[in-house]
């Protein structure tokens, strides 16, 4: 049973790439050695974890029983190193970040408290931004994390889910009648919007022709234009919190979710600082 952390770690990424190839390219190994790894892991432990056709792998049932354990094997030898270099001190370096204004405030400020007062002397940069000007900015490496809406390229970033929450309606209380649990998506089109710039893809998509009377990221400013009947909007459930008494929020008919991603770039070795934050992420 006893096998060295790199077949643990080729084993994962593999399951993640669904390719050695794709495999060797991000851990920095040939394709024979990630070949060799995963073989030498199945020999250790008697199982077949992959069934191979031409230059894909798929887990097979017992590797799907056995992935989760090796990942948190993995995970744990991160930390574990990653608390030794900080043993030896960590010292300096930088962490960028690029991300939705209410995923800074409600998902974000307390482990970056905690990364900052574990590590003073790392300096933290914060961009809050909409979906796409995170990804240019993480595509382009102006920042060493970004949270998106969607899962990017395998072959270029890694994309771990983050957070999912519920896109709703909100607006002046009795603005929809009384009585009402939800709403159709058709009873909108004739409603003036106060425009989040986080769900504003989703007037797009859905209401192409929504008139939109403000467009902002400032949920208190949305919230206050709301109360003074100025329009609706429609917003993620992990930015309201504690709504005044004046405001109700309404489920869409058809629900409508948020999905966050969590997302760095893949072969250009994030900075030990980044590494050391994902790990407070994680832990969260």
């Amino acid at each position: 049973m006893e096998a060295n952390i790199h077949k643990f770690q080729a084993f994962v990424k593999a399951a993640e790439c669904g390719s050695f190839t794709r495999t060797a390219q991000q851990l920095g190994y040939t394709q024979s050695s990630v070949s060799r790894m995963v073989q030498g892991l199945e020999e250790d432990w008697g199982v077949r974890l992959f069934e191979r056709t031409g230059g894909t792998v798929r887990l097979t049932k017992e590797g799907e029983r056995l992935l989760p354990e090796a990942r948190a094997v993995v995970q744990s030898f991160e930390r574990l190193t990653m608390k030794v270099d900080d043993i030896n001190g960590l010292e300096s370096g930088n962490v960028s970040i690029a991300a939705p204004s209410s995923i800074v405030s409600w998902k974000l400020a307390r482990p970056l408290g905690a990364f900052a007062e574990d590590h003073p002397n790392i300096e933290i940069d914060i961009t809050e931004s909409t979906y796409g000007e995170a990804e240019k900015l993480l595509t382009e490496g102006a920042v060493d994390v970004a949270f998106v809406p969607k899962k990017l390229d395998p072959a270029s970033f890694s994309s771990k889910l983050f957070h999912k929450d519920e896109i709703v309606v909100v607006s002046k209380r009795g603005h929809f009648g009384e009585g009402r649990s939800s709403i159709p998506i058709d009873l909108l089109k004739d409603e003036r919007f106060i425009a989040d710039t986080e769900t504003a893809p989703l007037l797009q998509k859905e209401l192409r022709h929504a008139v939109v009377r403000c467009e902002t990221s400032d949920f208190n400013a949305i919230l206050a234009l709301i109360d003074a009947g100025l329009g609706i909007s429609l917003l993620p459930m992990l930015a309201l919190g504690k709504l005044p008494d004046t405001l109700e929020i309404h489920h869409l008919e058809i629900r409508a979710f948020r999905t966050m991603y969590m997302a760095h770039r893949l072969g250009q070795g994030l900075s030990l600082a980044a590494l050391t934050f994902l790990s407070y992420l994680r832990e969260q």
